[in-house]
């Protein structure tokens, strides 16, 4: 049977079938033939590079000329007044594609027109800090029509952090962290007894996720906004989504990592609780439109992608995803793991290997694989830990159970003391990944344990970051969010002593306001009656909605935490919270802690859709009996393709600590966090250290000319400048220590 969700994808595909209009889904300028990458009001930093494109869109059969590039005047404004085109800008020849697309009017158009697309590309391409900053003009004339776009080229500030942690919870939906503040910390007399420490940085601002294409995002979007400081399309890693149909050649974005390794020489790091291959992790190196690429995703890390400056190698890669690095799902049939070794990675599957390689001096990169996918979740890793007894999850061939899976804070400060040896600095992002994964399937105890676990981690790193110079700039937010919020809690004694199904008596009267209803595959449940009063002999639902309470009948619940560990010391308590998500597939709930993770849908033949769509066993998702069997039905209220609940448009939290956190407030894009990231690292300015807003406080570190140090003021917080081809002037410490003796700079 084929599952409705290919089907779907198929018919929505991007290029290779049928797209609705290309400005929608490309960026394209709404009624104009042709799209220009980077799209219109795109942000870009001085000396990043980033791939120009310019394609032509005309109707299949069109004449051109062969060399279509003489059809294309490109001309570019920059802030200096120059006017130029790609070639002098650039000093570089384009290269030249083409490919067919077909174009529906929408989802409904049953006819959709055939076009061929002409592309003009300029492959790692930088604008010049000579050019100043401010307005980029770029006028294009094809065919007699006239095409604009801006873009703004910020200006370069000096550098303030010597390193960066970014945080993503993954699907992290405010209403999340309220109800983990509530679960973690307790409330009394209406008032919370403490706050996360997420929400004790003294920065915070509501972050906007939606995309090129879409009003609602997926991580891949999100996070190429996150390491580009450039929106882009569902499911693109480090491009463009242009309308073309090969995945590796779509305009590509530099990210944070190829930067700071291409010019500071800094440290990357990469923490996820999903596999490393997957859409936020891979936003790091990787620079491919289909984030299911994961093998290709994988030998990008240490390969880097076809047309790319440097391949990243980030210097420690932790999560799940042992799959792709087997030779039988690998890119290229090799061992992965033994390629990854030769490039100098220590190699390691468990929680006391990851430790061991930590502390081991002699280890300069860090690779731990510890799961076939993606990791377990937080309960699942320390509390139903037989759910981790299953060979097949093993990240290596033939491998033991992954019983020794680390938590998401032993990966982070494992990473840490391998990366703070580059005296250079390092970048790390971490994610906790799980948190969307339960979202999804609508498992509130799991998803809330792991953003605690998040947050836990982030209030390790906010100590670690005052006790080794405070220069670390920490933020922490979310790619997206989901439908979720709390209205109650349920009284599982009460919901208990309902009516419960077994095999004579199976709860199948999922309304008991009509007299029959029909699910998502035509099948009918009747309502059981008494036969002499006509009364419902199982009012399942009614009971059990009974045991949930609303204002004044809500109370507290009842999650203690006697340890100070920040988690429950149970999840299956008496007085739980009545929560969950405003969108969801076919399902039944009982608001209880599962001994696994909930499976919401299960799969079943759509008749209707196998009729409407001329298909036989058409594959959609239904409830799933064996999930919560003891729960109330809710009818779904999304797609019936859809087995999980889905990402919503919500904005959600910017959190920011440490040196350049102070830009972070009001109503943010998702593309700022780059753009603050990179003011905060010295972008466009090779890292040179801010005299007036210093990286040190104590002693300092800095270039030596023999025997003499070139340093700022005298004070606190001074910081050392070192003449290099010319005057003194304020650069990155790296290699000297320097005192301040009476009034003099000395090296120590």
């Amino acid at each position: 049977m084929k599952n409705i969700s290919t089907i779907f994808l198929a018919l929505i595909a991007v290029s290779a079938l049928a797209l609705q209009k290309p400005e929608r889904h490309f960026g394209c300028p709404a009624g104009k033939n042709v799209c220009i990458y980077p799209i219109d009001d795109a942000n870009l930093q001085c000396e990043t590079i980033f791939d120009f494109q310019v394609a032509l869109h005309i109707p299949l059969g069109g004449m051109i000329q062969p060399q279509f590039r003489h059809e294309i005047d490109i001309k570019l404004t920059l802030p200096s007044g120059d006017i130029l085109t790609p070639e002098s800008l650039f000093g570089k020849e384009p290269e030249l594609r083409n490919w067919t697309f077909l174009v529906q009017e929408d989802l409904a158009d049953r006819n959709p027109k055939r076009f061929k697309s002409y592309a003009t590309t300029y492959r790692n391409v930088v604008i010049h800090r000579k050019y100043g900053s401010g307005l980029v003009e770029v006028t294009v004339h094809a065919r007699g029509v006239t095409t604009k776009v801006t873009y703004i080229l910020h200006k370069p500030t000096k550098r303030r952090a010597k390193n960066v942690v970014l945080f993503i919870g993954d699907g992290m939906a405010l209403p999340m962290m309220a109800a983990a503040r509530l679960v973690s910390r307790g409330m009394y007399n209406g008032k919370y007894n403490d706050t996360l420490n997420i929400e004790k940085f003294p920065y915070l601002a509501l972050q906007n996720p939606a995309g090129v294409d879409s009003i609602i995002t997926d991580s891949a979007n999100s996070a190429t906004s996150f390491n580009t400081g450039q929106k882009s399309s569902f499911g693109a890693l480090g491009v463009y989504g242009d309308s073309g149909d090969d995945n590796f050649a779509h305009p590509k974005q530099e990210t944070i990592a190829e930067h700071i390794k291409r010019r500071f020489g800094m440290s990357v790091g990469v923490v996820t609780t999903s596999e490393i291959q997957d859409a936020t992790p891979g936003a790091v190196w990787a620079h491919v439109r289909r984030r299911e690429e994961k093998a290709a995703i994988t030998a990008q890390a240490i390969n880097g992608c076809q047309d790319c400056v440097l391949a990243v190698q980030p210097d420690v890669i932790m999560g799940g995803g042992g799959k792709y690095f087997k030779p039988m799902d690998s890119i290229d049939g090799s061992d992965m793991y033994a390629n990854f070794s030769a490039k100098g990675y220590t190699v390691t599957h468990t929680r006391a290997e990851m430790m061991a390689a930590a502390n081991d001096e002699r280890t300069e990169k860090l690779l731990t694989i510890s799961h076939n996918e993606d990791m377990e979740v937080w309960l699942d890793r320390n509390i139903y830990t037989d759910n981790m007894n299953d060979s097949s999850k093993s990240p290596t061939v033939n491998g033991p159970p992954p019983t020794d899976q680390p938590n998401l804070d032993e990966m982070v400060m494992a990473a840490i003391k391998v990366l703070s040896k580059n005296e250079n600095g390092f970048y790390l992002m971490a994610e906790a990944a799980s948190i969307d994964t339960s979202a999804h399937n609508l498992d509130i105890p799991r998803t809330l344990s792991d953003l605690i676990e998040l947050d836990n981690t982030v209030g390790k790193v906010k100590k670690w970051a005052k006790e080794h110079g405070d220069d670390t700039l920490i933020m922490v937010t979310a790619d997206h969010g989901h439908g979720f919020d709390v209205f109650g809690t349920v009284d599982t004694n009460i919901w208990d002593l309902a009516v419960f199904a077994n095999e004579e008596g199976p709860v199948s009267d999922v309304d008991n306001y009509c007299s029959a209803v029909t699910d998502n595959i035509g099948r009918v449940f009747n309502v059981s009656v008494e036969p002499t009063t006509g009364m419902p002999l199982r009012e399942s639902n009614i009971a059990r909605r009974l045991a949930i309470g609303s204002y004044a009948f809500a109370g507290y619940p009842d999650y203690m935490d006697s340890n100070g560990d920040g988690f429950p010391d149970t999840w299956d308590v008496r007085t739980t919270l009545a929560a969950g998500m405003n969108n969801f597939p076919d399902h039944t709930e009982d608001y209880k802690v599962s001994p696994s993770m909930k499976r919401p849908a299960a799969p079943a033949s759509l008749r209707f859709l196998s009729n409407a769509l001329g298909v036989p066993d058409v594959l959609g998702f239904v409830n799933n009996p064996s999930d919560d069997p003891n729960g109330i039905f809710l009818s779904g209220n999304i797609a019936s393709y859809l087995p999980t609940g889905v990402h919503t448009t919500q904005d959600v939290g910017l959190f920011a600590y440490g040196p350049g956190a102070e830009k972070v407030g009001g109503i943010m894009d998702n593309t700022e966090v780059f753009h603050i990231i990179a003011s905060a690292l010295g972008f466009g300015t090779d890292g040179d250290v801010d005299a007036d807003n210093h990286l040190f406080n104590d002693v300092i570190r800095c270039k030596h000319d023999g025997d003499s140090c070139h340093c700022g003021e005298a004070g606190e917080g001074y910081v050392c400048a070192c003449a290099r081809n010319g005057p003194p002037a304020f650069v990155l410490p790296t290699t000297k220590l320097c005192s301040l003796k009476g009034s003099k700079i000395m090296p120590m």
